[in-house]
Parts: C-alpha cells; structure tokens; sequence
C-alpha cells in the first residue's frame, strides 16, 4: 500500500479516479489518496517515505477508531458539540473583527502629558514589590588588555573620557551597563554577580562601590541610587507600564463605543426587537 503511495505523490499525471482512490479504512470511514497527499510531504527517499506514509496512515487510523469509540460512549449532549462550536467560531470571528478596528483605529501616541497624570491619579498602582537601582555595572576578562586602562576611567568625571570608556566596553567588556537615569530590578544585577547574592541589600545602598575578581573575571559595580520595596516605584520605571494601560484603555473604550454603535443603529433601524 505505501509504495502505492509514494508512487501517486510523485505522479503528477494522476487521473481524478486515481486521486480518489481509497488507500485504507478506519471502521467506518475512509481515507482517499488526494486526501492524503494533501498532507504528506515526501523526504525524497523511497525507505523513508514509506515508512513514514506508513506511520501517517496509522496514525489517521487511530485517530478515526478513538473518534468512533467515543461516539458510542459518550451521552448524546456530550456528542453533541455544534452549539459549543458555533460558539467558539462567533468568538474567534468578533476577535479577528475587533483585532482589525483597533489596528485600523486605535490612536497608539501616548504624550508625556497622559503619563504623568496617569501616573498622579494611580499611584497605589506603582508600589515596588522588589528593590531597583540605577547602577554602573562592568565584567570583562581578567586577560583582556584593555582592563587597566577601564579601570582608570571608572571614575572619569569628563564627557570625553566616559565616552572613551563605554567605546572601550563595548569592544572588550563581557557585560557592561553605564546609564544613569535607567531603573534595574536588583535581582537581576545580582544574578550577573553572583557573590552579590551573600551581600544584604542594606550593603549596596547609594554611593557603595562593590569591586572583585574571580578567576576569570574581574567585575565593577557602583549604586547610584535606589528604591526599597514597598515604597513607591518611580515614574520613568513605570513609563513604558503607564503607556501600555493607557493603550489597553482606549483599546477597550473603541471596542465598547463601536459596539454600543451597532447596538443603537440596530434599534433605531428595529433590526433589534426585544419580545
């Protein structure tokens, strides 16, 4: 049956009674060679497009035989599902519907006027549940060159020579983070360093230098600032945050105004009447 099989994908001069072909049966249901073919994708070897229009098949046919087992056991309302997929379909459609006029419709500019509001009116929303910081952070090799003259400039003062030492991190530094105005979840420093991980967090409190090498490494990092958990989460940490609510909420408000729309259009036109 399968060489058959492997046969009819290659032709491509099939006659339509060839296509339509019964090549296996599953109690009572069958599978046509064009039904088949539609699904099968040969590897171009002979064994193993065999065996696997073998497997294929076998599989179909487990499938079929589980289905019409199940129709003999399962309570008619069980068996009866169309309700439950014409439910599911008028979902799926109103959400590609929806997904489209949003697409189509929804202003996604978000001024810093809103966030700032946003922010002013929720500010119950924007409790930290873990510590952040702002840090400068760097790992590099303890074999790189370029170590030295980095460590000299850790401590620049001028634009110029903190300029020179970011150049010189991204060409040599394993991992390196120097932005001043950038929230970090702690964890997540932490987890670069691992020594920091049997340091208490009142330890790196602002201002604090932690400096060390391992093996391989050598690594650098100064707090800048910080805010403990619980206390209120700053505003350029949770911009991104603010802009996206704001964006659910107007996706929402476009949606509930659209169909509030149809609603009162279907009444006035009595395309809706309530009995």
């Amino acid at each position: 049956m399968c060489c058959v099989l492997i046969s009819g994908c290659k032709n491509t001069t099939n006659t339509t009674n060839d296509n339509s072909k019964t090549i296996a049966t599953a109690g009572n249901q069958t599978l046509k060679l064009n039904e088949f073919t539609q699904n099968f994708i040969s590897t171009g070897n002979v064994n193993d497009s065999n065996y696997l229009a073998k497997k294929q098949i076998e599989d179909w046919a487990t499938e079929v035989l589980f289905y019409q087992e199940a129709l003999t056991k399962l309570n008619t309302d069980e068996v009866d599902v169309e309700q439950k997929v014409q439910a599911y379909k008028q979902q799926l459609i109103n959400y590609i519907y929806q997904t489209k006029l949003i697409e189509a419709n929804l202003d996604t500019n978000v001024t810093k006027q809103e966030v700032e509001e946003y922010y002013a009116n929720n500010r119950t929303n924007f409790i930290l549940k873990d510590n952040i910081v702002k840090v400068n952070y760097l790992k590099i090799a303890l074999k790189s060159i370029a170590l030295d003259k980095i460590k000299r400039l850790l401590y620049a003062k001028t634009t110029k020579d903190k300029d020179l030492l970011k150049n010189l991190c991204i060409q040599n530094a394993e991992n390196f983070f120097i932005n001043d105005s950038t929230w970090l979840y702690l964890e997540d420093i932490k987890k670069e360093i691992p020594k920091l991980n049997t340091q208490p967090n009142f330890d790196l409190g602002v201002g604090r230098v932690v400096e060390f090498s391992d093996e391989y490494y050598y690594y650098y990092l100064k707090v800048n600032d910080e805010k403990i958990k619980n206390g209120l989460s700053p505003i350029n940490f949770e911009r991104q945050n603010i802009k996206n609510f704001i964006i659910n909420n107007r996706k929402t408000v476009l949606i509930k105004q659209y169909k509030k729309q149809l609603f009162d259009k279907a009444v006035a036109n009595k395309t809706f009447l309530k009995y």
